[in-house]
């Protein structure tokens, strides 16, 4: 299986550097014409890809509809795809959570995996809910058949998957080149690990 990751684009809350988890904010202008332009790529180098997933967030359903469109092929909406939440700390900047909370803000920066934002989620969580969806499309595909699936979401879940299904190891999260919004990557599945490679 062939899997191609986008993810959104940019927002106002982006581009002001503020903490974007499950809060449900529309693309900008600027984000809308990543997606457009992203849109007439894709749909130029794929066919027909067998799926089209999305997360529930509006960011990342206005970021599909240009490739709904073009392809005709209905976007399914995945809550499991969402952004890391930030719970308390949601459309803040570093500076405003560290006046805020420093004490537990510093103790969620020295362990992520673990520790929560108060009444958001650990680093874990993210992965264990990204990991059972993942792991049902990719037991569910073919082997003997070349499937494409696309997936728009977010910078979190897209480093996650770098980490944990490319890499193997979850603790290289923050090492990951990730991606800028609305840019795409591709990895293939070979049956025990993704092989990443940028679009």
């Amino acid at each position: 299986m062939n899997l191609i990751w986008v993810r959104h684009g940019e927002t106002e809350i982006n581009r002001q550097s503020r903490y974007l988890g499950h809060s449900d904010v529309p693309l900008h202008e600027h984000g809308k014409k990543q997606a457009l332009e992203l849109a007439a790529r894709l749909l130029h180098i794929i066919e027909l890809p067998k799926a089209l997933y999305t997360s529930d967030l509006l960011r990342c359903i206005q970021t599909a509809e240009p490739l709904s469109t073009g392809w005709q092929l209905p976007a399914s909406t995945v809550p499991a795809l969402r952004e890391l939440s930030f719970g308390e700390w949601e459309l803040l900047t570093y500076d405003e959570i560290m006046q805020k909370d420093s004490e537990r803000a510093t103790s969620w920066y020295d362990d992520p995996f673990r520790e929560c934002p108060p009444q958001g989620e650990s680093l874990e969580q993210l992965g264990n809910r990204v990991d059972t969806w993942l792991g049902s499309i990719l037991r569910d595909s073919e082997p003997s058949e070349a499937e494409t699936v696309v997936i728009v979401t977010h910078g979190g879940v897209i480093r996650w998957v770098q980490a944990t299904w490319v890499l193997q190891d979850p603790s290289a999260y923050w090492k990951m080149d990730g991606l800028k919004h609305g840019e795409a990557l591709f990895m293939s599945w070979d049956g025990q690990r993704l092989i990443q490679d940028f679009l």
